[in-house]
């Protein structure tokens, strides 16, 4: 899709209208991010409400600067994946990790049950999901502070 051919408009309550040439209107559309997430760029899902994908935007590059911060907004507000800052220690005991970390939002103490839910992502980061189903990234190893590195010695 090229920045001509689609418009979004926000209402007062955070509601989004999808605006296309030659079609009606859509209201209350949702935004999406699609994978890989290790390009937050690329990929973007524009859905009607019940789930039906109505544009997907192989990248933002071309999107009209307005249209582009409001699908950043957007997917601000409903995304929330706490990047991992530091790692203060992980506790490994009956087979889980206890870890205790500090986010960008503020300390975090969660449970990882399997190895599995540590993904090493293309691009160096990790994606770290909890016993709770909460996703964490996390920076690429060799950019973290040397205590977190020795912390996720055993795991990474």
């Amino acid at each position: 899709m090229t920045e001509a051919t689609f418009d979004l408009i926000e209402d007062d309550t955070g509601n989004l209208k999808l605006l296309r040439p030659g079609e009606e209107a859509v209201e209350k559309v949702r935004i999406r991010r699609a994978f890989p997430w290790s390009k937050p760029d690329e990929f973007i899902s524009i859905r009607n409400s019940e789930g039906k994908e109505l544009l997907l935007l192989e990248t933002l590059a071309g999107v009209a600067p307005s249209v582009r911060e409001t699908i950043e907004r957007q997917l601000g507000d409903t995304i929330f994946i706490p990047t991992i800052t530091r790692v203060d220690k992980i506790d490994v005991t009956f087979g889980f990790q206890q870890w205790h970390v500090q986010t960008d939002r503020g300390p975090a103490e969660f449970r990882v049950q399997e190895r599995e839910d540590i993904r090493f992502l293309p691009d160096g980061r990790y994606s770290i999901r909890d016993a709770d189903g909460n996703i964490y990234a996390m920076r690429p190893r060799q950019e973290m502070d040397e205590h977190s590195r020795r912390a996720l010695g055993p795991l990474i």
